[in-house]
């Protein structure tokens, strides 16, 4: 669909909302369809007119990263301009979350979301060899801080990361590490603790942007970046 030609034939309510789905996914947002109570209406518009929107992404160089499976879009950088780093505790959580995910999700229905327990992470953490000094609650907060801005935990206002506590993990993790890889990361996961030789775990690593447009983390001090995609900045 021609953006040029396409959009003045839209109406105004329909402009200002195409003008407000574009500001959100530039924002670096992943829309999702929400809850049956509040759903996302945003979300809707996406589907009706993703060809205008990924017509008018691609003038700037991104491009509309729809995923009708995963019930989820974004936009994505075509030349991989979204780099981020992880330290290699935040990398070591984004693993765990992920074989958490898969593990529920072949329980559940795909509809149902994925709630953590904060201590559920904890104990799983300390049994992959983490030592519990390092994965105290101000740690993991920090931590899951960091992989909300980057849409692939949902946190509730006010989370202060307290056992008790639950987090949503994002349908946009099985993204960045696919469901063909659940071998490599259980692998990769006792990489992580058997490399951290400093107690504090200071170690940084690069998590460089997978074809699938997010950040992948890595056992080793960095991660290749793949053409496109990444976790917004």
């Amino acid at each position: 669909m021609e953006f040029i030609s396409e959009f003045p034939r839209l109406e105004e309510a329909q402009k200002e909302r195409f003008q407000r789905v574009v500001s959100r996914l530039l924002s670096g947002q992943v829309l999702t369809p929400g809850s049956a109570l509040t759903p996302d209406r945003d979300f809707g518009f996406v589907e009706r007119f993703r060809d205008l929107i990924d017509g008018y992404l691609r003038i700037g160089g991104w491009r509309l990263d729809f995923d009708p499976g995963l019930r989820l879009c974004r936009a994505v950088h075509q030349a991989g301009e979204q780099r981020v780093r992880l330290s290699k505790q935040e990398s070591l959580v984004l693993c765990i979350l992920r074989l958490i995910y898969h593990e529920q999700m072949q329980r559940t229905s795909e509809s149902v979301r994925c709630e953590v327990l904060v201590g559920e992470l904890r104990e799983r953490l300390i049994q992959a060899g983490k030592p519990p000094h390092q994965v105290g609650r101000r740690a993991l907060l920090e931590n899951l801080k960091r992989l909300a801005r980057h849409s692939l935990v949902e946190l509730d206002r006010g989370f202060g990361g307290d056992d008790a506590e639950q987090f949503v993990v994002s349908p946009l993790i099985e993204k960045v590490l696919s469901p063909d890889r659940i071998a490599e990361l259980e692998q990769r996961v006792r990489a992580y603790v058997g490399v951290t030789s400093d107690p504090m775990d200071a170690g940084e690593s690069d998590a460089g942007e997978s074809e699938g447009g997010s950040s992948e983390p890595s056992g080793s001090d960095q991660c290749r970046p793949g053409a496109d995609g990444g976790v917004p900045q």
